[in-house]
């Protein structure tokens, strides 16, 4: 189990694994969300350039260090009329690399016969980008032979932290993170982490933080993290102190919305 969590400076340590919580000293990691809209008889078209076209640039940004992996992921349950139905996650370690460093470099690395001009034309007729976000990872729970959280599904729950108590953070990563270890451990889940949303910023945010499950099997999702996985993550406690920590974190914050992710594609370390 390797289990990483934020300092003030919200530094992560992705390579040692630890065996509690450690304040760190590491590189901040950050994560460029991509949401995406594919009209219905442009699906096919997208998937291609997104799998065929796009990923083997991704493969050469990873092998180059540039970004530390990349994930694709199509909506398998979301909101009503939703405005994205695709999404684009990379993994940096350097934010001055977020703004798609050297990628006509890389295009022409890649297609050396194709014209600049016209690749970007193919790609934005394929979808829309519906808007973009920068997130900041606060902490991660995840096996120790991983360098990244991974799973064929996710659920992705987006919190609003203004307004609560103001320990959500030591509420999800301190309470809940020892749930979701016990998790871990029993294979209900592949890996967990905790992401604070770092652009856009101000009050037109619809939520501040996130919190995402990642599971192998789609069956994972329908076995619950209540009271059981409390007892043996906190068995110091007592029930009435565990059932008064599910109401902190309740008061800590609200939920905006969640949504369940599948995994189309991805780059990176296995």
């Amino acid at each position: 189990m390797k289990i990483v969590q934020r300092s003030f400076l919200f530094l992560l340590i992705l390579f040692t694994p630890l065996l509690t919580y450690s304040q760190s000293t590491g590189e901040a990691v950050y994560i460029k969300v991509d949401y995406m809209k594919a009209s219905p008889e442009n699906i096919s078209t997208y998937l291609e350039v997104e799998q065929q076209l796009w990923k083997p640039i991704h493969q050469k940004r990873y092998e180059q260090g540039i970004i530390l992996g990349w994930n694709f992921y199509s909506v398998f349950v979301g909101e009503p009329d939703a405005p994205y139905n695709y999404i684009a996650v990379n993994y940096f370690d350097d934010f001055e690399k977020i703004d798609y460093y050297r990628l006509n470099d890389l295009v022409r690395e890649v297609y050396p016969d194709k014209d600049l001009a016209e690749f970007y034309d193919q790609t934005r007729a394929s979808r829309e980008v519906v808007r973009t976000e920068i997130w900041q990872i606060n902490g991660i729970i995840q096996p120790e032979d991983q360098h990244l959280p991974m799973g064929s599904y996710i659920t992705k729950n987006f919190f609003d932290a203004r307004g609560g108590t103001g320990e959500h953070e030591e509420m999800e990563l301190d309470f809940w993170g020892g749930i979701h270890e016990v998790r871990v451990d029993q294979n209900i889940l592949n890996s967990w982490a905790m992401y604070t949303l770092y652009y856009p910023a101000g009050d037109a945010r619809h939520y501040t933080y996130s919190t995402v499950d990642y599971y192998d099997t789609l069956g994972d999702l329908t076995i619950g993290a209540g009271i059981d996985l409390a007892r043996i993550a906190h068995p110091e406690m007592s029930d009435d102190e565990l059932n008064d920590f599910f109401s902190r974190t309740a008061a800590s914050r609200s939920l905006f919305k969640t949504e369940i992710w599948k995994l189309e594609d991805r780059v990176g370390a296995n």
